[in-house]
């Protein structure tokens, strides 16, 4: 209790106590139709208060502290709105209704991962993107790495996230991009890969990507970015959301490749009902996805089930749940006979096939204690079971792990100019698993990170963490990561950024300890394998374009020590192995630019983003494995009264390095066959709710010129594919 006490009073500074106040309420339209505005930021400007717009377009702030105050507004599409001078008194309610004008630039969003608390796009001191709902939507994105490959900074090789040249491909074992669902991180405990199929599309509200090293806040596997999955908020009134879709692979090129006599279709439903019983709020999904694959043995069977709740609290604090069970199964591709074989695998592959049960369950809890002052405590429990059922007829080969994740974090907002962010966490995972072993391991962390302005137009951000991290290593890896950042405003619509930061990665279980024949290779554990770390620097510059849109660019840098990379060694009597190790000096370095452009009240959208990326060992000065330098895409948006209408180009260069003995000792054959990828993805939708039905229908044609190229060794990636896509909201 003196603790607690101690708290209240560093936080209230000099406001009245947290038990009285006033309140502030209002409805938010859009300007010029009056029409509600759903989903709309309201921000208590300097405390750690806000809230969200109903179905109605209402809000409402309590347990306010008299005086003066300024409100905030904001969305995606609309200005941001200010509201200065709001006067509140002690035991009444304050009425403010505001008006947004739309725009088609969104500089005005309000993003939380860079720095764990709600912040301005405009405000944040590293370069970060993100991704709507509507973007996930409109591409029909059956996972989120589907969606990914359009966001300036990301590459997808092989189905794994590689954030500005941070990693190659690392054969489905470590990541140096962390995970987060709703902000608590999200990583197998045993093979340490990102598990996108878990999180149903469908629920996601935005997905937040932060590019560069964000260690100082949240420790290993941050090394090279932190892509946050956060779910939609459970609306006020009853909500109903019905979708399915149906789609086709086209034929092969060649006739070589045609392996069955049969079309492949790939098909999907889902349905979600989100309701509120006073202050508590349910959504119940399910969802299923079936796909025959286009390469043979490359089909895959998905579940998907999903419950959020969350129960409001006197004072605006909370407590969100959620449980996700994912259950797949279907074959194993790894890469193909030969080129003339090019969707077909190895004989010893021809009968491969995976099963896989994973589910999680997380708790948030948001507590005000204050104007000032938020307390939030996380805990989530991820349980994978996977397998190969038969994998070259040796039968079953099943990993078990165990995941536990706790934390706590406080937000103090010690007046206007200065903002403190603290926490502890630790972590907890278990493995039982026929390829590694077992293992116990875990680690420990405290972390603090100060947001001080300086003046008005200068901030400056500094923090600390420490991290202690272990999976049964001999030497457990800890390490002290600061971090520094700057940024400037001499005008309004210009933003100047630069930051410094410190990283480290313990390995994986998986990197570590495997033992396993796959496919005539033998992949050999590796128990002196060291932590890696890193120094990240990083310079930007965000400019306003009038009303027509944004500009950013950025150049980084990365400096590692003890890189963690997987590759195929030839052995002792020419006998290759698969191992990780570790690259004793490696840099990555390189530059970014991303262009929003909107025309016609956000009638017509493009988005621009290209990124070089230089990636190099610096004792053998090779360029590092399965990173290409350059990475191009564009999306061109456009409506017209109902209907919709836009278009995906992605360019991506031929990467230089590959593990080239697969080619040299014929394991591939035909696997030096690699070339620049230019793909086109083209969409057209029509809303249909004038018809009294809520239906929208969407036609998708992706690898529009069927373009043949691979992004792995030896795999082939889709053809051209066409898919329609109906769905409905009640």
């Amino acid at each position: 209790m003196r603790l607690r006490s101690i708290v209240l009073t560093l936080a209230v500074s000099g406001q009245c106590a947290f038990a009285s106040g006033g309140s502030i309420a209002g409805r938010v339209t859009g300007k010029g139709d009056s029409e509600p505005l759903v989903g709309v930021t309201v921000l208590l400007q300097g405390t750690v208060r806000g809230t969200t717009t109903n179905t109605k377009g209402e809000y409402r702030i309590l347990t306010v502290s008299p005086g003066k105050c300024t409100l905030l507004f904001s969305m995606v599409g609309y200005r941001r709105e200010t509201r200065a001078d709001v006067t509140v008194e002690e035991g009444k309610e304050t009425a403010l209704n505001v008006a947004m004008t739309q725009t088609p630039i969104q500089t005005e969003q309000i993003v939380v991962t860079a720095s764990q608390h709600q912040q301005s796009l405009q405000e944040v001191p590293v370069s970060i993107s993100v991704l709507e709902a509507s973007e996930l939507q409109m591409r029909n994105a059956q996972t989120i790495v589907d969606a990914l490959r359009y966001v300036p900074g990301v590459n997808i090789t092989g189905g794994q996230v590689n954030i500005r040249g941070s990693s190659g491909f690392s054969y489905g074992a470590g990541s140096r991009v962390l995970l987060l669902l709703d902000g608590v991180p999200f990583i197998a405990g045993d093979t340490g890969e990102l598990v996108f199929e878990s999180i149903p599309v469908g629920q996601i509200e935005r997905i937040e990507v932060v590019k560069g090293a964000s260690s100082a806040l949240y420790g290993s596997n941050a090394l090279g970015g932190v892509i946050n999955i956060i779910t939609k908020d459970i609306p006020e009134t009853p909500e109903t959301d019905v979708k399915t879709y149906a789609g086709l692979y086209n034929k092969p090129s060649y006739g070589s490749w045609d392996w069955s006599d049969k079309n492949r279709y790939y098909n999907g439903e889902s349905i979600s009902h989100a309701y509120k019983s006073g202050d508590l709020g349910v959504t119940l999904a399910f969802s299923r996805q079936f796909d025959d694959g286009y390469r043979e043995n490359d089909y895959h069977r998905r579940y998907n089930v999903y419950v959020k709740t969350k129960e409001d609290f006197a004072g605006s604090s909370s407590l969100t749940m959620n449980f996700g069970l994912l259950y797949q199964y279907g074959g194993q591709y790894l890469y193909w006979r030969n080129l003339d074989q090019a969707l077909i695998p190895p004989v010893l592959q021809q009968n491969d096939d995976v099963r896989s049960i994973r589910y999680y369950i997380n708790a948030l809890y948001n507590g005000v204690l204050s104007d000032k002052a938020l307390f939030t405590a996380k805990v989530l429990w991820y349980h994978n079971d996977w397998g190969y059922e038969t994998i070259h007829a040796i039968g079953m080969t099943k990993s078990l792990s165990d995941e536990i994740q706790v934390e706590g974090t406080t937000t103090l907002v010690l007046d206007r100019m200065n903002t403190l962010t603290a926490g502890l966490d630790g972590t907890f995972d278990m493995v039982v698993a026929d390829l590694f072993g077992e293992h116990s391991g875990g680690g420990f962390a405290a972390y603090a990170q100060d947001e001080y302005k300086i003046t008005d137009d200068l901030a400056l951000t500094a923090g600390v963490r420490f991290d202690f991290q272990s999976v049964g290593l001999t030497t457990p890896g800890g390490q002290v990561n600061p971090k520094a950042a700057l940024s400037y405003t001499p005008v309004t619509g210009t933003t100047l950024r630069t930051s410094f930061g410190r990283g480290f990665r313990v390995p994986a279980v998986a990197e570590a300890f495997l033992s396993a024949e796959v496919s005539n290779l033998q992949a050999l554990p590796n128990k002196n394998l060291q932590p890696e770390r890193s120094y990240s620097y990083e310079l930007g510059v965000s400019q306003v374009i009038g009303g027509l849109g944004t500009v950013d660019i950025a150049a980084f840098r990365s400096d590692y020590d003890n890189l963690i990379e997987v590759g195929l060694i030839q052995g002792s009597g020419n006998i290759p192995f698969v191992q990780w190790r570790n690259v004793t000096k490696a840099r990555v370095q390189g530059f970014e630019a991303s262009f929003k452009f909107g025309l016609f009240d956000g009638g017509l959208g493009c988005n621009v983003g290209y990124t070089y990326v230089y990636p190099e060992d610096m004792i053998t000065h090779q360029v590092l494995k399965y990173r290409p330098r350059h990475v191009f895409s564009t999306n061109l948006t456009g409506r017209i009264g109902i209907f919709t209408v836009g278009g995906d180009f992605r360019f991506v260069s031929r990467v230089e390095n590959i593990d080239s003995i697969f080619v040299n000792l014929g394991i591939i054959p035909d696997g030096d066959q690699r070339q620049n990828i230019f793909v086109t993805d083209v969409r057209a939708g029509a809303d249909l709710s004038f018809t009294g039905i809520p239906l929208t229908a969407t036609l998708n044609v992706n690898n529009l010129f069927q373009y043949n190229y691979v992004e792995l060794i030896g795999n082939l990636m889709p053809p051209r594919t066409y898919v329609m896509v109906l769905e409905a909201k009640f």
